[in-house]
């Protein structure tokens, strides 16, 4: 079945034209004591949305006091029709000309509508008294269970049963073995993950389900296959390090975060260690990297970047440890490189 196609309304209100149009307005008037009335009014405007604008302007122009609501708007058109069933006449169009507004007089023509009793401004009804008589009906007796087929049975109670189509009845043994062992085989085969195991033998995961109640119980199932847990995915160290900054924020911010016996004195001690630590580490790391350095030198004829790349690490982080060395061991003189000498040549020449 094809798409609905909108009709010619649609597409007049969805655009702005060159001259004015003229639009015929069916609107409610809402007063502050709650009285309603209904009127049709028509309105000369290049767009739908501009048509609604200038009607609600002349009305709070006319009285403040008063609100409009339910506006339906329609262009009129020549092939417009109307109520009556029939097209816009010569005069018809005549009286839409002078009754129009905006016009030279600035006066608002509108023509009251009757509303039916018991109907509300779009022609719906009000009252739903027959609404009651509609569909099932609550409590005993109703259409569920007069014309009941079969008798319900919860999900504990269908072990070993199964409904042909009128009422449960009992299950072949061989056919429940084989629906068992069905289910046994894809929980293996899919780690207990039940979603899965009900995927991989094209089943939904509801009917799967109550599959398995039919085989055997609810505690069976949870004892011999419980079903898998899952791990949340871990989150990364950002992530976590994000967390805890943000969690001892708040903590502070409210209060609840104190150090034990928190002094000068200890954090003068707390950031001797820190040192203490740090200068250790790079004693043990210099011990092992500067023989490690040496040795790539002397191999590689002084040249850092084929240095580097004979011990497997980065031009930068070597030159990082011959500069954080150079304390200890005085590269330059020790192991001079032949692009430095050369360098050094060209800086005196040029002195």
């Amino acid at each position: 079945m094809g798409r609905k196609k909108n009709n010619s309304q649609y597409h007049f209100s969805k655009k702005t034209f060159l001259y004015n149009q003229f639009w015929i307005v069916y609107y409610t008037e809402v007063h502050k004591s709650g009285e309603q009335q209904d009127f049709a009014t028509f309105i000369k405007a290049k767009s739908h949305e501009l048509c609604g604008l200038i009607l609600k302007k002349k009305v709070k122009e006319d009285n403040p006091n008063v609100k409009i609501k339910s506006l339906r708007i329609f262009m009129l058109h020549k092939d417009f029709i109307s109520k009556g069933s029939k097209k816009l006449g010569p005069v018809d169009w005549s009286y839409v000309h002078r009754s129009c507004f905006p016009n030279l007089n600035n006066f608002l023509f509108k023509h009251p509508l009757e509303r039916k009793e018991g109907y509300d401004h779009r022609g719906g009804k009000t009252n739903l008294e027959h609404l009651k008589t509609i569909g099932f009906k609550k409590g005993q007796p109703n259409y569920s269970t007069l014309y009941r087929k079969g008798k319900s049975l919860p999900l504990t109670e269908r072990k070993g049963k199964i409904w042909n189509g009128d009422r449960w009845i009992k299950w072949n043994r061989e056919e429940m073995r084989n629906a068992k062992n069905e289910i046994i085989q894809a929980l293996i085969l899919n780690e207990n993950n039940r979603t899965k195991a009900a995927e991989s033998i094209n089943m939904s995961k509801h009917k799967f389900y109550k599959l398995m109640h039919r085989c055997d119980t609810r505690e069976w199932w949870n004892t011999n296959y419980p079903a898998a847990k899952r791990i949340p995915p871990k989150a990364s160290r950002e992530e976590r390090s994000a967390t805890q900054k943000r969690v001892m924020a708040e903590r502070k911010l409210n209060g609840t975060f104190k150090l034990p016996n928190h002094t000068p004195e200890l954090e003068a001690k707390r950031v001797n260690a820190v040192r203490h630590y740090k200068k250790v580490f790079s004693e043990e790391h210099n011990k092992i990297i500067i023989p490690k350095i040496k040795k790539s030198l002397s191999e590689n004829h002084n040249i850092r970047s084929l240095a580097a790349r004979s011990i497997g690490v980065k031009v930068s982080t070597f030159r990082n440890w011959i500069k954080k060395t150079q304390h200890l061991v005085n590269w330059q003189e020790e192991y001079p490189s032949e692009y430095d000498s050369n360098r050094v040549k060209c800086l005196k020449l040029i002195k």
